[in-house]
């Protein structure tokens, strides 16, 4: 019974609840109406900048969204236009881009990366409509144009009023929500925080959106402390001062974090890292579950069964070699009880290489 010799990944990882500190203030502003974010949260803004508009109405909200969608198409199709009377030399080029971009879409969808989605189908149609005008299939969209800001125009009629923006009084990362934390734990503090302290937090985040005049938060820089606890066996692998892996979110992001300092409570450890890697997930959480990656293997798994020694005690495997059974060395890396991972030798004579036939039994 033979198995095919296959590249395998590993990783071993200790998975744990922590509690984010980073520089913030909560941002107060008078506004009346319904608040509109201009930017998602986490996203860096620069001072002066638009962060929010108070609408009179939620019908408002929802018109200048319409609005903003319609001269995104307009935009589209102003920009294909350009290629009126070009040769279709470019045919297949765009073939390529809109397959490529088609793929990109399907990727953000099953991600649930909406907001990534809407920028696609945009970019989509605007390479569909330039291939269209390349290939000569319309000649102008002027009056797809024309009637789009027609459009607008009628949607503008129905606005009640204008919102007068809000703006950044500085540069940072602004969020939309707060969770009572931010004078509580913070980037200062978090170095003396205790067990309690944090299952308190895991337990029961506070997340809000903002209200009466506060508006949201600022976060200052793109630095972090995360802090969690772990038992004495977990700290055993934490050294103070040394780089780690933490993989945060549900998209996996690996990031690379100081060990700030590991205290002992109790029975307990409390860890405290420090990274400067700010994302959305990070800048608008204030705990989360994540994964210290504590080793990783890459190479090809085989099973325990088909490993053997031959005369002169080298470690190896039998493969099948047409009708013959053929001995090849390994270079084995990590060990179960029911599995091997070896090193890839598919270059070196000898050795065991990739999609090789393993004889396993």
């Amino acid at each position: 019974r033979t198995e095919v010799a296959l590249r395998y990944d590993s990783q071993d990882t200790i998975e744990f609840y922590g509690v984010f500190a980073r520089n913030e203030h909560t941002v107060s502003r008078k506004t009346n109406g319904i608040i509109q974010y201009a930017h998602e949260d986490g996203s860096k803004v620069g001072k002066n900048s638009v962060i929010a508009n108070p609408y009179s109405s939620a019908s408002d909200i929802t018109l200048t969204a319409d609005i903003t969608n319609l001269q995104k198409r307009i935009d589209t199709l102003t920009d294909a236009q350009s290629l009126a009377g070009t040769d279709n030399s470019q045919i297949e080029a765009f073939d390529k881009l809109i397959t490529e971009k088609h793929s990109k879409l399907i990727q953000a969808i099953n991600n649930g990366d909406y907001s990534a989605v809407a920028d696609i189908k945009y970019e989509l149609l605007n390479l569909q409509s330039k291939r269209d005008m390349v290939k000569g299939k319309v000649s102008d969209y002027s009056s797809v144009i024309s009637a789009l800001n027609a459009k607008i125009k009628t949607l503008e009629s129905r606005k009640s009023a204008e919102p007068v923006s809000v703006l950044s009084e500085e540069t940072g990362y602004f969020v939309s929500s707060i969770d009572g934390y931010e004078s509580k734990i913070t980037y200062d503090n978090i170095d003396t925080i205790t067990p309690a302290e944090i299952a308190e937090a895991v337990k029961t985040p506070k997340t809000a959106s903002a209200s009466g005049d506060i508006i949201g938060k600022m976060i200052e820089d793109y630095k972090w402390k995360l802090a969690a606890t772990f038992t004495e066996g977990q700290a055993a692998v934490l050294t103070e001062n040394t780089n780690v892996k933490i993989i945060v979110g549900a998209d996996q992001s690996e990031i690379t974090a100081k060990v700030e300092n590991v205290e002992k409570y109790g029975d307990d450890y409390v860890a405290v890292f420090s990274a400067d890697d700010l994302n959305s997930t990070i800048a608008s959480s204030r705990v989360g579950r994540f994964k210290l990656l504590v080793d990783s293997y890459n190479g090809i798994r085989i099973a325990s069964s088909a490993i053997h020694f031959d005369k002169d005690n080298n470690i190896g495997v039998y493969i099948k070699s047409g009708t013959q059974a053929q001995f090849v060395k390994i270079e084995r890396i990590y060990s179960t009880e029911d599995y091997v991972i070896v090193r890839d030798t598919t270059d070196k004579s000898g050795y065991l290489s990739l999609y090789d036939n393993v004889i396993v039994e």
